[in-house]
């Protein structure tokens, strides 16, 4: 049974939902605030089991009274990276989708949704939760080039020994493609894997996100182009034979 953290200040929706995801197979901690939500991780650490309040997953309103829904969700991405966040708005421009995607949520539902949709996207959610927790994947890291990815505190190491964070989508697009080394990764399957379902089309996000990348991986004193654009296909990370 997945443990889900509910943060929703509407309180008939919040009953309703609790109601429902918990005859879907759902653990649910409800909360109806961001101090709420903070209260309930807090009272784990206090008493030093933090891992039994940290949920497996989390929905979350983007507007909620006093601290937004946004912040929270950056707070929550601070301390724990590899939650899965799904986050709710009545507001459904592509504004708001991109801020809300900004600050860390993984998907994104308007209101007012399908309870059947909530339901795939949390399932979606939770098939990929339980890839990374599988034996398959790297239990510690791995190398692109001389840079090591740590699966663990989602760092990227330089051979200096410099740390320097990853963003949580930034991770699973190297992880992909480490995973694929030596073949095409086509752009829907990257999408996929960093964005999930809520991805806006012909987005260049990827794009921006792959440049950024490519400046901490890269050594341009050695002129190595890890990461190949196959143009109107996707990415290739080809690593050299010298590559640990």
């Amino acid at each position: 049974m997945y443990s889900l953290l509910l943060v929703e200040d509407d309180r008939h929706l919040r009953l309703g939902l609790v109601e429902l995801l918990t005859a879907a197979g759902y653990s649910c901690h409800a909360c109806a605030s961001v101090e709420e939500a903070e209260q309930l991780l807090a009272r784990g650490a206090v008493a030093g089991n933090l891992s039994a309040l940290v949920p497996d997953l989390c929905i979350l309103d983007r507007h909620l009274p006093g601290v937004s829904g946004d912040e929270l969700c950056r707070r929550l991405r601070q301390h724990h990276p590899l939650l899965p966040v799904l986050m709710l708005s009545a507001r459904g421009q592509v504004a708001d989708r991109v801020s809300g995607l900004r600050a860390g949520a993984d998907d994104y539902l308007s209101k007012p949704f399908v309870i059947d949709e909530l339901l795939a996207r949390l399932a979606g959610m939770t098939r990929r939760l339980s890839w990374m927790r599988s034996p398959e994947r790297s239990v510690s890291g791995f190398f692109i080039g001389d840079r090591y990815i740590n699966c663990q505190a989602l760092s990227l190491g330089f051979a200096d020994g410099r740390q320097m964070t990853l963003h949580l989508r930034e991770f699973r697009l190297l992880e992909l493609l480490y995973q694929r080394r030596g073949e095409v990764v086509s752009r829907d399957e990257l999408y996929d894997r960093g964005w999930g379902r809520e991805h806006l089309p012909n987005s260049r996000a990827l794009d921006q996100y792959m440049v950024g990348l490519r400046a901490r991986l890269e050594d341009t004193a050695k002129h190595r182009k890890l990461i190949q654009t196959v143009r109107g296909v996707g990415y290739c990370y080809q690593p050299d034979l010298a590559d640990p």
